[in-house]
């Protein structure tokens, strides 16, 4: 079994009561859909066992998909690959979200547990997603 299939089988194990689908589509890459937001779907290239790049589609957002790189020691990829089903299970479940931050320093996408938003977050970021819509945000808050 390759990197990609045992990959795909982790992830299907993590989001299982999510309602998300997970296929692998070639080989090096895993798909997550079934957002009720259309066009929203998560892509994982599997680079090796130690090394994934996350892609969050959000089709109507400039400079979609958004990634994430998610690597670790050769070593210890069984760690790596759990690490990185748990993030994509967290973006699906809504534990992440995404917001762009237009600060100057420390500004541009950041993926951002959904238990640390609050009003001042969400009052400085451009826009907030997430995958079922829940914390999607245009405007800043008054």
């Amino acid at each position: 079994m390759s990197t990609s299939d045992s990959f795909a089988v982790r992830l299907r194990i993590a989001l299982a009561k999510t309602g998300a689908v997970v296929e692998l589509i070639e080989d090096g890459w895993v798909t997550v859909e079934g957002s009720p937001k259309p066009g929203r779907r998560i892509e994982v290239y599997v680079r090796d066992a130690s090394d994934f790049d996350v892609r969050f589609h959000v089709p109507e957002k400039q400079g979609s998909p958004f990634e994430q790189v998610i690597a670790g020691d050769p070593h210890e990829a069984e760690e790596v690959q759990s690490t990185v089903a748990q993030f994509v299970a967290d973006l699906v479940a809504e534990r992440q979200i995404l917001l762009m931050d237009p600060q100057l320093f420390r500004g541009g996408r950041r993926f951002l547990a959904a238990s640390d938003v609050n009003d001042s977050t969400v009052r400085h970021a451009s826009w907030v997603v997430s995958w079922r819509g829940t914390y999607d945000s245009d405007a800043p808050a008054a």
